[in-house]
């Protein structure tokens, strides 16, 4: 594996390098694709070669992948990580290995795993085509080679059939991988046989001794019996993420696969759409000794029923929960036994207050230091209820996707007595437009959160005005990443932001949707010297405005 290392002596302007020792660093983490100990001592070695920026990524990715959101530096962690992406995201593609003939990977963020490029899937998925025997053969016969010269441990199989799948993970080298996902799109027409085949090939196949991470995605009717019990009898040694998601269809039972002896080492688990009956499930993972995350997504009544009822879950430290109304039934959510929950994300529609106002006497709720609602209806009144309430001291990340609270809620939010340890505050406005100019304005001056990091007013209807007030508030002093898309803001306004003395910390503007026709104030690299991220779409700007910006920041087109 041949990978240039970034030096970062030019600013943003990193180039390629290569150095005598290097070689055999990467060699190594080739060599030990599952060990830390050789990427940590290339994240040394990078630091010594003038690349601190990549030599920082690859130890927050390494310290994420072993961390449980229960973790003291789990909020630190998560939002450093997030500056790191934004810095070392647009390169990460100069630090991506050449694949074999028949693989394709996506060179963004996304298929980075602890530092390296982790993920990838046939060339057919960047045509978007369905794959010919032939396209499977090559990728099965270049398996060995991608296993040899990259750090690749994860496959993705979409769309392929039974036999297909059985090919490929029984070829060479698939005994090295960690990590599988096998989707079949619900345009295909699969039927619960088809999908009982899938699972047969991978439970049949040469991954499962080594095989951590299962990522099942089927597309209309669940696998029959035959099929969950298939999975269940697979000597998974090592196996500790699950998900199963069935876009639709009859419930299945998973009787066979709670009583498996490897379900019991799952850590995390993710049961998507019409996947499980509730009554089998949820009381099967509260007795799980390592369950840290749980994503219950589009689930029935009955199974965020349980989760009210059921005792245990000793080590969860995630929960969310997603579909069409989960707000009606989260409420009973608060009556469960939580010791180790730290973040919670709700995701739905209905009337959110009901369940935000019960929360907040549930003996979990002062736990919460990562909070996430989405979807749901949320008044001025319970924002108050939810500000005097015991989550406030310890609270971190805060976001509200929500449409109905007006000036005294975000009064209430701006208030850094109230909330004085929150360091991340999302709030979206995008389905909505209840917020009146001036509220907005006189929220960006109010805003007073000691610590905050990350904030983003997403369709909030700042103007220039509002974008002027941000730019002339000293409390936004340690804010590294900006988001304020669709807020009407123009040229006035983000010359504001970017003079600002205030905001020279910036790793991260994301002013998209908006009114900019040049962005003009962004030609100077002297202002936002740290600026690394720019999200511009959405604006009337010109191929030749955006490039002569490029141009004057040095940075990669």
């Amino acid at each position: 594996m041949k990978t240039p290392h970034l030096r970062a002596d030019e600013g943003f302007g990193y180039h390629s390098a290569t150095m005598n020792d290097e070689a055999g660093l990467l060699a190594a983490i080739t060599a030990h694709a599952n060990e830390d100990t050789p990427r940590l001592a290339y994240a040394d070695w990078l630091d010594e070669n003038e690349a601190p920026v990549q030599a920082e990524f690859i130890r927050l990715q390494c310290r994420l992948a072993s961390c449980s959101a229960a973790d003291p530096d789990y909020p630190d962690l998560t939002e450093r990580h997030a500056e790191m992406v934004a810095q070392f995201g647009p390169l990460a593609k100069l630090t991506a290995p050449a694949l074999p003939p028949g693989y394709h990977a996506e060179h963004d963020i996304t298929g980075f795993q602890r530092g390296f490029l982790s993920a990838a899937s046939g060339s057919w998925r960047a045509d978007r085509r369905t794959p010919t025997d032939e396209d499977v053969e090559q990728f099965a016969a270049g398996l060995s080679q991608l296993i040899a010269t990259t750090t690749v441990r994860e496959l993705h199989l979409t769309d392929l059939t039974p036999d297909q799948v059985f090919r490929v993970l029984t070829a060479p080298g698939a005994e090295s991988l960690t990590s599988v996902l096998v989707a079949q799109r619900f345009a295909l027409g699969s039927t619960g046989d088809t999908e009982s085949e899938l699972i047969r090939a991978v439970a049949l196949s040469k991954v499962v001794p080594n095989l951590e991470y299962l990522r099942l995605f089927f597309g209309s009717t669940p696998p029959p019996t035959a099929g969950i019990t298939q999975l269940a009898r697979a000597k998974f040694d090592r196996l500790t993420h699950l998900t199963l998601w069935i876009q639709t269809g009859p419930t299945c039972d998973l009787t066979p696969l709670t009583s498996a002896a490897w379900f019991r080492n799952l850590r995390r688990v993710y049961f998507g759409d019409s996947a499980v009956r509730g009554s089998v499930l949820v009381p099967a993972l509260a007795k799980l000794p390592h369950l840290e995350s749980l994503d219950l997504i589009q689930q029935s009544a009955p199974a965020r029923k349980a989760l009210g009822t059921a005792r245990g879950f000793p080590a969860l430290a995630r929960l969310e929960l997603q579909g069409r109304v989960p707000f009606n039934d989260a409420v009973r959510v608060a009556t469960g036994r939580f010791p180790a929950l730290a973040e919670l994300t709700i995701r739905g529609e209905g009337d959110a207050n009901t369940a935000v106002q019960r929360f907040c006497f549930a003996k979990w709720w002062p736990q919460i230091r990562v909070l996430e609602l989405a979807g749901g209806w949320i008044t001025d009144e319970t924002i108050k209820a939810f500000a005097r309430s015991e989550i406030v001291p310890g609270l971190r990340v805060l976001r509200l996707h929500q449409r109905s609270f007006g000036a005294p809620g975000l009064a209430l939010l701006a208030n850094g007595s109230r909330f004085p340890n929150l360091t991340t505050l999302n709030l979206d406005l995008s389905h909505a437009t209840q917020c009146r100019p001036a509220v907005a304005v006189t929220f960006a001056r109010r805003l007073s959160l000691p610590r905050l990091r990350h904030l983003s007013l997403y369709g909030y209807p700042l103007g220039d005005a509002g974008a002027k007030e941000l730019a002339a508030n000293p409390h936004l002093a340690s804010v590294t990443r900006l988001a304020l898309r669709g807020c009407d803001i123009g040229e006035r306004g983000l010359t504001a932001l970017v003079r600002s003395p205030h905001l020279q910390q910036l790793v991260e503007l994301d002013v998209g949707n908006n009114n900019l026709k040049r962005a003009g104030a962004l030609l100077d690299p002297i202002r936002l010297p740290r600026l690394s991220a720019l999200g511009l779409g959405g604006n009337p700007l010109t191929p030749a405005a955006r490039a002569k910006l490029h141009r004057a920041r040095g940075w990669l087109a």
